[in-house]
Formats: structure tokens, sequence, C-alpha cells
């Protein structure tokens, strides 16, 4: 409690941050259950593995191309209008799959589409929800503010996945895609009340930011260790790890044998890890680098995965995804926490674009995930892609000391 008050009571208590981590709740919420749920609609339109894979293929698509200029664009737009634009382009993609599931004329393609045009704003609205934060409470606040926002979207991540699969198991999809434009609706009122901190405070320097050469970047990442590390570290969970995510429906559904509420369970319990591993990261900060809480983090998340693909019961299961969770915490705040601690200002946008074209890795990933899946199955395509991002993990470290040795 003392270390609240210290750290997060006086951030916590600013009007604007609160309406931004609120509008942040109700997009992760919202978005984490759309995802589930789309995957679940695949399923039961084409009982196909493999397209609820290249399903999430598509919603990551876009991710290599538009984190190029997602920097650049936020320079030139604002923070505050990449937001506002891409959460109203979410609100009529979700008002639009319940219409055509409530008149049953939904097909994979529909969902296709959608998935598409959401991967694309969600490239440019990711890094702008998080350069916005050293705006809002300042440089010497970005890293507890940073915390309290992402505990945030991790707990709305945990409501999304239990609502996706209660609400679909009771009312059907139909409901579950209504329930995401309202929550929608609520968080562009939210944003549309923020203040354009980066037009007001950096407007004049904008030319200059946007006519930065793209090779200017790309030096100061390799000059930057540490930043280099947790790019390639990232290419790798998102290439090998992140998308076997999608099978969490294959896996409710064909391997233990269960429903919506099973899917509910096995991606509740992934992100109650992720939640309570928040708490574990900040406080492990206090006696090591944030560096080698990532690597950590990305490790447990791999072996946690590989032990989930042999399970066939749905407690075990649970737990395994409850620690790979814990490990996806480490990854995922401590991720956005370097990148912004180790970055100058006026870099933060274009490194945060490069961050997206590393998570753009993920169509690439999902493809093969789809081939190998199409191949050897969902257990030995999960179990085998995780095990080998643990040996690349290994291969990183080595090479990059900086990630982990204090002298460096």
């Amino acid at each position: 409690m003392e270390l609240w008050q210290e750290r997060f009571s006086s951030i916590s208590k600013d009007k604007i941050f609160q309406r931004l981590v609120l509008g942040n709740f109700l997009w992760s919420f919202t978005h984490f259950a759309f995802v589930l749920v789309s995957g679940w609609v695949v399923l039961l339109l084409t009982n196909s593995p493999v397209k609820v894979i290249l399903l999430t293929f598509f919603q990551f698509s876009a991710l290599p191309v538009v984190g190029l200029i997602a920097g650049k664009a936020i320079d030139w737009l604002g923070n505050r209008m990449i937001m506002l634009v891409s959460q109203i382009v979410y609100t009529i993609v979700y008002v639009s799959l319940a219409f055509l599931i409530y008149a049953e004329m939904i097909r994979f393609e529909h969902l296709a589409i959608c998935a598409i045009i959401t991967g694309i704003f969600w490239s440019l609205d990711w890094p702008a929800r998080r350069s916005i934060l050293g705006y809002v409470v300042g440089e010497n606040s970005v890293t507890d503010g940073y915390i309290i926002d992402y505990t945030v979207q991790t707990f709305g991540r945990v409501l999304g996945s239990a609502a996706a699969g209660i609400i679909t198991k009771i009312l059907g999809e139909t409901w579950s895609y209504i329930g995401f434009t309202v929550l929608s609706l609520l968080a562009v009122c939210l944003i549309w009340g923020l203040v354009d901190y980066q037009s007001r405070s950096v407007n004049h320097k904008a030319n200059s930011l946007v006519k930065k050469p793209m090779k200017f970047v790309w030096k100061y990442v390799l000059d930057e260790k540490v930043i280099l590390g947790v790019l390639f570290v990232t290419m790798t969970v998102n290439f090998l790890v992140v998308p076997n995510r999608s099978l969490f429906p294959v896996f409710a559904s064909n391997i233990l044998m269960g429903d919506a509420l099973y899917l509910g369970y096995l991606a509740t319990s992934y992100s109650l890890g992720g939640f309570i591993g928040i708490f574990l990261a900040y406080y492990g900060l206090g006696s090591h680098r944030n560096t080698q809480l990532f690597l950590f983090g990305t490790i447990l998340q791999s072996i946690s995965f590989s032990f989930f693909s042999f399970s066939s019961l749905l407690v075990v299961s649970s737990v395994v995804l409850f620690l790979a969770g814990i490990g996806s915490a480490y990854f995922g705040v401590l991720q956005s926490e370097i990148i912004l601690t180790h970055t100058s200002l006026d870099m933060r946008n274009d490194v945060l674009g490069l961050l997206v074209v590393a998570i753009g890795l993920q169509p690439l990933g999902r493809l093969s995930l789809s081939a190998l899946t199409s191949m050897v199955g969902p257990r030995l395509a999960l179990g085998g892609t995780t095990f080998v991002a643990f040996l690349v993990l290994l291969v990183v470290s080595a090479r990059l000391p900086a990630l982990w040795k204090d002298n460096l």
C-alpha cells in the first residue's frame, strides 16, 4: 500500500490519465474477446483448424508494412486522432458482423475482410496508445504509468476472455458482437475527450520528424543493443509462440472435447496468469534488470506452451496456460517498458513502429503453423514450434549479452 501511495497515487488521480486507461481497458476487452469469438465462429462455420489460423493471419497481415510508416503517421496525425479513427473503425466492424450473423449471411470471407481491416488500424493504434503515455504522465513517470495502463488492459483481457465464452454460450455469437459494439462506442467517447498532446507540444517539429530518413532509425537501433535485442526476441516470440494462441478454439473443441465454455476457461486461465504476472514482473524490477525479466518471461511462455500441447485434461491445460500467461506478462509489459525507457523522445514513435514490424512476423508464423497443423496435427505443431522458440531464445541471449549481463 505504501508503494502504491508513493509511486502511483498522483498519476492515478489525473483525470486525463483515468480517461486514457479506461478507454484502453474497453479497447483491450473488446479486441481480445473479438479475436476469440471470431475464431470460434470460423470453427463453427468450417470445422477447419487451418482456417481458424488463417483468420488470425489476416488479422496481423498488415503489421510488417504498416509498422514501417506507423511512427511517421503518429508524428503527422497525432496519437489521439489515430486512436479515435481506429476505435470508430472497430465499432463499425463489430456491428457489421453482428448484423451478418443475425441475418444468417455470415461467411468466412466476411470474417477475413474484417480481420484485415482491424489489423491495419491496430498496426497504427497500438503504438499510438503506447507513446501517448509519455505526454500524459511525463517522462519521469512513464514506467509507472505504463504499469498501471498495462495492468488495466490485461484485466480487460481476463474479463473479455470470460465474457467471450459465457455470452457466446448463453446468448449466442450475435449478442457477443453487439456487446463489443456498445463497449467500443463508450471507448470512442472516452478517446474523444483526450487532449491532443502530440500536436500541442511537438507540432512545430512535425515536419522534421516526418522527413527523418529510415536509415537513421535503423542506425539508431543497431547502436542500441538492448533495443536490438528486444526486437529480435519480439520477432522470435511472434513468429513461433504467439500464433499458437489461435489454436485455443481447436484444443477446446477437438482435443478437450468441449464447447464455448471450454474456450473461455482456456483463454481466461491464460489471461489471468497474465494479470498476476504483471505484479510479479513489477516487484521483480526491484532486484533484477527489466531485460533479464523480459528474457525469463519469453522462455517461461515457450516452455509452458510446449507442455500444453501434451495435455488432454482441462484442469492440466488451464494450469499450464496460467503459467504461460505469467510468462506472457513478463514479455508483454517489459517489451514496451524497455522501449519507452531506453529510447529518446524524438525516436520513440519510429522505434515503436519497428516494434510493430517485429510483431508483424505473426502472419508468417501463422501461415507456417497452418501448414504444420495440416501436416502433423495441432499437438505436434504447437509443441514443436514453441520448443524451437526456446532454442532460438537461448541463441539470441548468447549473441546479445546486453540483455542479461549487468555490466553491459
